[in-house]
């Protein structure tokens, strides 16, 4: 498992390095980085993501479930995924991925956890200014803990992205 979880970082940090990006009303700007803030779903937290106009990108997420029920526990997850980006349109970009998860559990009595997940979702452009959007992803994954004891489930997050660029 935690071979797997080496590879998966390890092709994320190759799609950040070697992304390749198509014409877009963007042509002529450089992306610096893309934001997302995820308000709502079964996670709260932010998310930071390689590129907007790209077919591969990374995405890295920080994250705390249990934010507005209980305070004391859930857990702090951290995620990096690798996606694609299946259906590529003027307004919006569909896709899937794969990635590793890290859950640190939060109060005496849970566990850390590690394990995969696979996003799929959509980023719709709805607004005139193309640098923002709005976010759907929901994401089976599988985490274990040291007792090898498994957890499945699907994660969903609604939210809010932001792609920041510079002139070239």
């Amino acid at each position: 498992m935690r071979t797997l979880l080496v590879f998966i970082l390890l092709c994320s940090v190759h799609t950040i390095v070697s992304a390749q990006t198509q014409p877009t009303p963007t042509e002529g700007k450089h992306l610096i980085f893309g934001v997302g803030i995820y308000g709502s779903g079964t996670e709260t937290g932010l998310g930071f993501r390689s590129g907007k106009d790209t077919r591969f990108a990374a995405d890295i997420r920080v994250a705390k479930a249990n934010i507005f029920t209980e305070p004391n526990t859930g857990s702090l997850i951290n995620e990096v995924s690798c996606i694609y980006r299946l259906a590529y349109y003027e307004r919006t970009r569909f896709f899937v991925g794969i990635g590793a998860r890290f859950d640190w559990g939060i109060g005496e009595f849970q566990d850390d956890r590690y394990g995969v997940v696979m996003p799929i979702g959509v980023e719709a452009y709805p607004f005139p200014f193309q640098n923002a959007g709005l976010f759907f992803e929901a994401a089976p994954f599988l985490t274990t803990d040291a007792g090898e004891s498994y957890n499945f489930g699907i994660r969903t997050i609604t939210g809010f992205s932001f792609y920041f660029y510079s002139k070239k």
